[in-house]
């Protein structure tokens, strides 16, 4: 089938942009990313332009009610009284005054200007003047911004009060009376409320490199004005006085009562003392540390040389111990006099043994000597050698005996008395470790009993010694306190400080200085100017309409198709209108729907065939056939453009049907100026004959048109039907290209269905109208479904966008005239030959 070819595999060329890839229209994308967020001059331009009525309503309209309100405010005057603050001087009291830094403080100097401007001595001039006790002591000026608000619209103008309307000022209170004097509820609040106003209107404006200082207060009325301007003066003269004598009479109380204070004190500790002492019974107050001192040495050493004792004791007896249990008896009692006379005792009978054996054994040394003799002569079974042998035998016997019986008896002898001599030992060893034992507990228990009670002596002589520093640490600062009292008594006897004077009163101006309405009215102009260039630029950032081919590109990846001049601007208005007799202008509205064909060298006319240029080469191996013109949103212009694409299409000498698929509001035929009472819905519904269907354009044969027909209840069952399927390929092996309109894509289903049956689909969007989130509803959905977008037709293309320069009266009307006069139009010389061939 010729129309599967639409699904081979199409040719992928690296330089296409890859939304264009995506639906493989082979279509390069103009979006460059380089450029995606840059503006030129003209396009802010335009955004500002687009909404300037916006922005001239709003500045006129701010600038009028601030103009408005300027004018209905009333002058104010402006009072300024003058005083001279000077450097602080020491007191002539102060002994060390040279040290004292009372020069150009300029901590001082700050804090003076900062009083000058409290709300607290606003509202003592407030209670001097007596202001807060009439309710309309300053008129409108309290009347909050409602007041205010209404005064702008009421009939009679705001005018400054005279004189003769001043409130009544109480000049007999005095500051310090004004001060201490006891308001009602409502009088306070008031006076607070007035206190504020008047604050409001204050300046304290230095003079620069002067000790003099500028009070201005700025009020509506100028005597008023003129009267807190001196108060403020006064009072704060009174006030900086009374902080300086306040702060010394309060030390000078402090004082009195610190001393009153410090005496009870001091004869509370000295009673304490005086019990402590008595308590304590320490018999050497002074003395009686360095006495236990050395009681506590003396104990110690005692107690440490029987320690010492007991230790040697100790281990003399462990090593006996221990070499007893060994069995070695010379290291047990080697200076024991008991166990050394068993020792030579032993020895003794030892050597007598020994010297007995050695006898025996000379003898048998003898006897073996006599028998060595007889053996020279006679043999060994000689009777004389045999009695020798005998004897030797004996005496062999004998020694063997008594060296083994005597040896045994001397050891056993000998052990009992070294057991006796060690358990002798043993025994003194023992009973002389514990007389040690006991003269090193007797030692301990005497140094204890001395350590502990010098330690309870010593807590009570350091409580008596801290008693005694306390209390004499209180007689000191006793002394200091009256010596300070003393200076504070005298500095309260010397005056008042005398540094802040007043140089001029103010009088009451007659010129008023304000309100600055020019400035203001200036000032409102450009900040409501400059608002309503913020605002449009704040719509424009959240328009989510599309507006340039780039919109296109960068959020919908798709390609621009042919970009459609609006309908109604000043070429197309002359074209579209037609003179009556009255001068009204009536306009065509099939004009444009058929633009292309009634207008040809339009630049609307030269869009629609940029748009089919654009179809034809927007595939690859052979240009669509079927082709579904549909928008996101109605009123888009999607039936001018699937008419027109169709009229340019067949004007190339292709055969082109357009079907009318709008079964919901049909438009196709008012346009070609046909019936629609047999259509498409007809064949759908069982009328098979496709041939009554179609109708010719009179102005162009090869353009043939199927209208919708009656509107039927259910449009989207009738065009998912196999009808609608087998029409379209009827269609298509008898035209080479069919253009289809449909209802809008995101209103209703109809679009989607139909583009799952024509080769492509072509979605036409109106510049500052189409939502670009609709638009990409719509890309998403027949993605989903895999149809395939050719592109996307901007329409309403305004004269003032840059995009219009390509089709408006720049480029194209450039060469859409000729210069040469003489030079004919094709069209023209064929007419002529025709009316030639027709004899006119």
């Amino acid at each position: 089938m010729e129309n599967d070819q639409r699904l081979t595999p199409l040719p992928v060329t690296t330089d296409l942009h890859p939304a264009a890839l995506d639906f493989g229209t082979g279509y390069s994308s103009v979006y460059d990313d380089t450029l995606a967020g840059k503006r030129s001059l003209k396009q802010y331009f335009n955004i500002v332009y687009k909404r300037l009525p916006l922005i001239v309503a709003i500045t006129l309209i701010v600038t009028a009610a601030v103009a408005f309100y300027s004018y209905r405010q009333p002058s104010i005057y402006q009072a300024r009284t003058s005083l001279i603050i000077e450097p602080r001087r020491a007191p002539q009291t102060q002994k060390d005054a040279i040290n004292i830094n009372f020069g150009d403080d300029q901590k001082y100097y700050n804090t003076q200007l900062q009083l000058l401007q409290s709300q607290g001595l606003m509202k003592s001039v407030v209670v001097s003047l007596g202001l807060q006790r009439d309710p309309n002591a300053l008129g409108s000026q309290s009347a909050g911004l409602f007041a205010g608000v209404r005064s702008l619209f009421s009939s009679s103008a705001k005018v400054a009060p005279s004189t003769d309307a001043a409130p009544i000022i109480n000049d007999s209170a005095k500051p310090n009376d004004a001060i201490t004097e006891q308001l009602t509820p409502e009088e306070n609040k008031r006076a607070s409320e007035y206190a504020a106003i008047l604050a409001g209107g204050l300046t304290v404006d230095p003079v620069e490199r002067t000790n003099i200082v500028n009070i201005a207060v700025e009020n509506p009325d100028p005597v008023l004005a003129a009267r807190v301007s001196d108060k403020v003066a006064e009072i704060f003269i009174k006030q900086d006085a009374d902080r300086e004598t306040a702060g010394t009479q309060q030390a000078y109380e402090s004082l009195q009562k610190s001393i009153e204070d410090l005496k009870g004190t001091i004869v509370q500790q000295e009673n304490d003392l005086i019990t402590e002492m008595t308590n304590s019974g320490l018999a050497l107050q002074d003395k009686g540390a360095e006495v236990r001192a050395a009681d506590l040495g003396a104990l110690l050493a005692q107690y440490r040389t029987a320690q010492e004792e007991t230790g040697k004791i100790q281990a003399t007896y462990n090593a006996a111990l221990a070499a007893s249990q060994k069995g070695d008896i010379l290291a047990v009692g080697g200076e024991n006099r008991a166990i050394q006379a068993a020792r030579d005792q032993k020895q003794k009978r030892q050597m007598d043994l020994q010297a007995r054996l050695d006898g025996i054994s000379k003898k048998i040394d003898e006897l073996s000597e006599k028998r060595k003799g007889l053996l020279v002569r006679y043999t060994p079974e000689y009777r004389d050698v045999v009695a020798i042998d005998e004897q030797i035998k004996e005496l062999n016997d004998q020694l063997a005996r008594v060296n083994s019986e005597e040896s045994k008896k001397i050891d056993q002898e000998g052990q009992k008395v070294e057991d006796n001599a060690k358990r002798e030992y043993l025994t003194s060893l023992a009973s002389q470790l514990a007389g040690a034992q006991q003269r090193e507990g007797r030692q301990r228990a005497a140094f204890e009993q001395a350590a502990s009670r010098a330690n309870v002596e010593g807590v009570a002589e350091t409580k008596l010694t801290t008693l005694k520093e306390e209390l004499k640490n209180n007689h000191e600062l006793l002394n200091t306190y009256a010596q300070r009292q003393k200076e504070q008594e005298l500095a309260l006897t010397t005056g008042r400080p005398d540094n802040i004077k007043i140089q001029n009163k103010a009088v009451a101006p007659t010129t008023p200085i304000g309100p600055h309405r020019t400035r203001n009215i200036f000032i409102a102009l450009l900040l409501s100017l400059g608002a309503g260039v913020g605002l449009a630029f704040l719509l424009d950032y959240l328009d989510d309409s599309v507006r340039t081919s780039d919109d296109v590109s960068r959020h919908l990846g798709l390609p621009t198709l042919a970009l459609i001049p609006h309908y109604l601007s000043n070429e197309k208005r002359k074209l579209l209108q037609g003179g009556t007799a009255n001068g009204s202008s009536i306009i065509n509205p099939s004009t444009a729907a058929l633009i292309t064909m009634e207008e040809r060298h339009s630049p609307m006319a030269e869009a629609y065939r940029h748009l089919r240029t654009s179809l034809l080469f927007s595939s690859a191996g052979k240009p669509p056939q079927t082709i579904l013109v549909t928008s996101s949103q109605p009123s888009e212009g999607k039936t001018t453009t699937a008419i027109n694409t169709a009229i340019t299409l067949a004007q190339s000498d292709a055969d082109v049907v357009i079907i009318d698929c709008d079964l919901r509001r049909p438009r196709l035929h008012s346009h070609f100026g046909l019936e629609n009472q047999q259509g498409l819905t007809n064949y759908l519904s069982g009328d098979k004959n496709a041939d009554k269907l179609m109708r010719t354009y009179a102005d162009l044969p090869r353009l043939k048109i199927i209208t919708s027909g009656p509107i039927p209840p259910n449009p989207a069952e009738l065009l998912s039907s196999n009808e609608m399927r087998n029409l379209l390929q009827y269609l298509s092996g008898r035209f080479k290209h069919v253009v289809i309109d449909s209802p809008p894509a995101i209103s209703f289903t109809d679009a989607a269905i139909l583009s799952t049956l024509v080769d492509g689909v072509v979605l036409v969007a109106m510049a500052n109208k189409s939502s670009i989130h609709l638009m990409r509803q719509f890309k998403q959905r027949v993605s989903a479904i895999g149809a395939r977008i050719y592109g996307v037709v901007l329409n309403g293309i305004k004269s003032n966008s840059m995009e219009y320069d390509y089709y408006g009266s720049g480029y194209y009307k450039y060469y859409s005239q000729s210069d040469d006069d003489e030079t004919p139009r094709l069209e023209e010389v064929v007419q002529q030959e025709d009316d030639t061939a027709a004899g006119v």
